[in-house]
């Protein structure tokens, strides 16, 4: 991984202000930043090609106002992010393909979020009335079961079995892929119905106790819900809950509305996908795996899918998939799938579109995010190719380290285990009559399930050496006190329960030079890191010009209400 550069806030980083990623380009004038007419439009620090205007320096300079030394080290900051961000355009760094798409997811994901709030509050309001209806409904309580899992097809089959007298907490065990729904074999509640998620509450509306509802997808996946019971129950007074009751109530009418303008605006900008693109992506993705195989250059240039006023390359789609938080309703080697998340980042693309038809990349809390954002991929990335080479250390370099600090380089007591889990109540059973008859549970890896994640390369039962650290509480505790051969239960959870017997102890000892060499570096690092930098940033400051506005920057500094400093 990476090391980022951002961590050196004083050196070169000044959070909350940035430049922009495109040069000679001025901010839009805050009218509510405090700053006269003087200053607001008024480039006031130049490095290189790079200029920023007074308007994004206030936030950040009023913080500080009257303490001369603070403004003066923020500014510094500032000047030092700026010439290395200067080099690292110079270089090339920002103007890759990668980071032009960087670039343009986030400010994607920005606009769509920001054009998609103002559009909601223009358009729902709060019908008269409705606070007073939705607390006369409350009180009745609902236990319900549900089953939620990522395919359509089989949530359909699933709902199926239930009709035909099938258990349904049997099922949700089994398929569900809701942590809390596998916990309680699906069962859920009590929960007042006004109260419950708007995707159930949609579901609930016209079921009898005992009825199944409809399939529906909710961000979760594809699920069914059965009302078990109900009762009621007193509310609070109105008082004390109207606000919470018209903010759901809200959120609720915007939720249907969202639905409804999101197919307006698929339909309306005409989201089409080229034909055969799904097939020739999916063909590239192995198996449950977010990493592609490569394209050829005219592939990747493909147009993958397209909309009124703009489109995607097959490069651009693969990336951004690439990317995705990793979840097991991914699956891009299937051409459906990949054809229902077009039709998602499609819809996005368009919200983003919309944004700025109305000019919203263009607002001065947008700009200074985007080049925060952008400015910090930039710097990681140029930590990586300019400043990290120069951090590799001679061997003789980490020895003299090592010498020095090896008293403290201390490798924690490690254990080894015997592992076998039971899962679900049929291998519950099963473990349960094994351990009271006196049998080894650890010989049964058929009829049982293996620990695969802290298994040792090679072995069945047998884990990899673990320390204290490596076990969760309260665990760790028991694991770490018990005797040799000595077996210990932990129940995970309702329905899984993990058996460990320990095998061998590994006492505390000092690492020797080689085991040090995950930590010795870092080491290195922290002593060398900022000479490197600061010798950086001294020579570029010899090769672009630097010009500060002092007035501007001593504005800040005197005050009348503050005691003042000279800088």
């Amino acid at each position: 991984m990476l090391r980022k550069i951002t961590v050196l806030t004083l050196l070169i980083v000044l959070h909350g202000c940035g430049n922009q990623p495109e040069n000679n380009t001025d901010a839009v004038v805050n009218d509510e930043a405090g700053l006269t007419g003087e200053y607001a439009d008024r480039v006031v620090l130049t490095v290189g090609d790079r200029n920023i205007v007074g308007a994004l320096l206030v936030p950040v300079f009023e913080q500080y106002q009257g303490d001369s030394l603070m403004v003066n080290l923020k500014l510094s900051s500032l000047i030092n992010r700026m010439l290395i961000l200067q080099d690292a355009h110079d270089r090339g760094f920002d103007v890759t393909r990668e980071m032009e798409l960087f670039y343009y997811e986030r400010q994607r994901e920005k606009l769509q979020n920001d054009w998609l709030v103002w559009i909601l509050d223009q358009k729902v309001e709060l019908p008269p009335d409705t606070v007073e209806e939705y607390y006369s409904q409350m009180g009745t309580m609902l236990i319900y079961s549900a089953i939620t899992v990522s395919d359509r097809a089989l949530c359909d089959s699933l709902r199926q079995l239930v009709i035909n007298g099938e258990n349904m907490s049997d099922l949700a065990l089994e398929y569900s892929t809701i942590p809390g729904e596998v916990a309680t074999g699906g069962v859920l509640g009590p929960v007042d119905m006004m109260e419950a998620l708007p995707w159930d509450y949609m579901l609930f509306q016209g079921l009898e106790t005992g009825e199944l509802s409809s399939l529906d997808s909710s961000r979760s996946g594809w699920r069914f819900l059965r009302i078990d019971s109900t009762y009621q129950d007193s509310v609070l007074p109105f008082e004390e809950i109207k606000d919470m009751i018209a903010g759901r109530i809200l959120g609720r009418l915007k939720m249907v509305y969202k639905e409804e303008l999101f197919d307006s605006l698929r339909t309306v900008n005409n989201l089409q996908i080229t034909e055969g693109i799904t097939e020739l992506i999916a063909s590239h993705f192995p198996e449950n795996s977010q990493n592609y195989e490569p394209f050829s250059t005219e592939q990747e240039n493909m147009i993958a899918f397209r909309f009124t006023g703009g489109e995607r390359t097959l490069y651009s789609l693969v990336e951004n998939i690439r990317n995705l938080p990793r979840m097991s309703s991914n699956t891009p080697d299937d051409p459906e799938w990949i054809r229902e998340y077009i039709s998602l980042l499609g819809l996005y693309d368009i919200l983003a579109m919309e944004a700025k038809k109305l000019s919203m990349d263009t607002l001065p809390e947008t700009v200074s995010y985007m080049d925060q954002r952008f400015g910090n991929q930039v710097l990681d990335y140029y930590y990586a190719e300019v400043i990290e080479p120069r951090l590799i250390p001679s061997e003789e370099r980490l020895l003299d380290i090592y010498e020095t600090v090896q008293d403290s380089l201390i490798i924690q007591e490690e254990r080894v285990f015997k592992t076998i889990s039971a899962v679900g109540e049929e291998q519950l059973d099963l473990l349960e009559r094994v351990i009271e008859s006196g049998g080894d549970p650890f010989s049964m890896i058929e009829e049982l399930t293996i620990v695969q994640s802290i298994l040792a390369p090679g072995e069945s039962v047998l884990t990899i050496p673990m320390s204290v650290s490596d076990v969760p509480p309260p665990w760790n505790d028991i694991l770490f006190s018990s005797e040799m051969h000595e077996s210990f239960a932990c129940s995970v959870s309702v329905d899984m329960v993990l058996l460990f017997e320990l095998m061998e102890i590994r006492p505390e000892r000092m690492a020797t030079f080689d085991e040090s060499q995950d930590r010795l570096l870092p080491l290195f690092r922290s002593m060398k890191e900022e000479e490197v930098i600061s010798g950086l940033v001294d020579s570029l400051s010899s090769v672009y010009h630097t010009e500060i506005d002092r007035g501007f920057v001593d504005s800040f500094i005197y005050s009348d209400s503050l005691s003042t400093d000279q800088p």
